[in-house]
C-alpha cells in the first residue's frame, strides 16, 4: 500500500488527475442550468488548494503561494453555504500561508528543492492540546455570537474542523510532520459534512485532499528518515 500511495503521489499526471476530478464536480453541480456563485468559488479555491496541498506535500514553498488563493476560495465558498467553522480556518491559513512563504525560504535543503522537516517531540504534544482545546473554546464562543443557524451535527463537525485546522495549520507551518495526522482525521469530518450540507465540490476536494495528506505523512517521514542519515 505504501508503495502504491508513493507511486500515485509522485506521478506526473496525479496534478492533473486532482483537478480533472474536482472539475467533474462542478460539471454535476449543473452550472449551466443551476448557476451558483457559491460552486463556482469553490472550484477555484478547490483546485487553488488542490495545487497547495500536493506542493506542500512535496515540501515545496510555493504550496504556500497557492494555499493564499485556495484559502480565499474555500472561506468564501464556505460562508456562502454556512459552514462558519469550516470557513474561518481559512482565514487563518491565508496569513500563515504568508509568514510560512518566508519562514520556509529560511529552513531549505541544500539544494534547496524542499523544505527541512521536524518531528514533534513530547513536551511538544501538551502545548499542542492545549492549542487544540483553546481553539476550540473559541469556536463555541465565536458561533453563539454570530447567531449561526447550525443543527447539532453541523456544531459539532464545524467546532472539530476549525480546532483540527487551526492546529494542523501551524503544525504544518512551523515543519512539524506530526500535522499530517491532523489533517487525515480534518480531512474525514469536512467530507462528512459537505456531503450532509451538498456541496459535491469541496466534499470531492478534501477526499482528494484525504489521500494527498497520507502522502504527505508518507512522504515527510521519508525526508526526516534522509536527513537523520545525513547527519549520522
Amino acid at each position: 500500500m505504501k508503495a502504491i500511495i508513493f507511486k500515485l503521489g509522485r506521478h506526473k499526471l496525479y496534478p492533473y488527475l486532482c483537478i480533472l476530478l474536482v472539475t467533474l464536480a462542478f460539471i454535476s453541480t449543473n452550472p449551466v442550468d443551476n448557476f451558483s456563485w457559491r460552486y463556482l468559488v469553490s472550484s477555484f479555491g478547490a483546485i487553488m488548494g488542490l495545487m497547495c496541498v500536493i506542493l506542500l506535500a512535496k515540501g515545496r514553498n510555493s504550496g504556500n503561494v497557492f494555499g493564499m488563493f485556495a484559502a480565499f476560495g474555500e472561506s468564501s465558498a464556505n460562508f456562502l453555504g454556512g459552514n462558519i467553522g469550516a470557513a474561518l480556518p481559512s482565514i487563518y491559513y491565508f496569513a500563515t500561508h504568508v509568514f510560512g512563504l518566508f519562514s520556509w525560504k529560511r529552513h531549505q535543503s541544500a539544494d534547496n528543492q524542499r523544505v527541512i522537516v521536524r518531528t514533534l517531540k513530547e513536551q511538544h504534544f501538551f502545548y499542542t492540546i492545549l492549542f487544540f482545546v483553546a481553539a476550540a473554546l473559541f469556536n463555541i464562543y465565536l458561533t453563539g455570537r454570530l447567531n449561526v443557524d447550525n443543527d447539532p451535527y453541523q456544531l459539532m463537525a464545524n467546532n472539530f474542523i476549525f480546532a483540527l485546522g487551526v492546529v494542523a495549520q501551524f503544525l504544518m507551518i512551523a515543519r512539524f510532520s506530526f500535522n499530517w495526522y491532523l489533517w487525515i482525521v480534518l480531512n474525514l469530518l469536512v467530507i462528512g459534512l459537505n456531503v450532509y450540507t451538498d456541496n459535491p465540490i469541496i466534499a470531492t476536494q478534501y477526499a482528494i485532499y484525504l489521500f494527498n495528506s497520507t502522502y504527505g505523512l508518507l512522504e515527510w517521514q521519508a525526508q526526516i528518515k534522509q536527513q537523520e542519515q545525513q547527519r549520522a
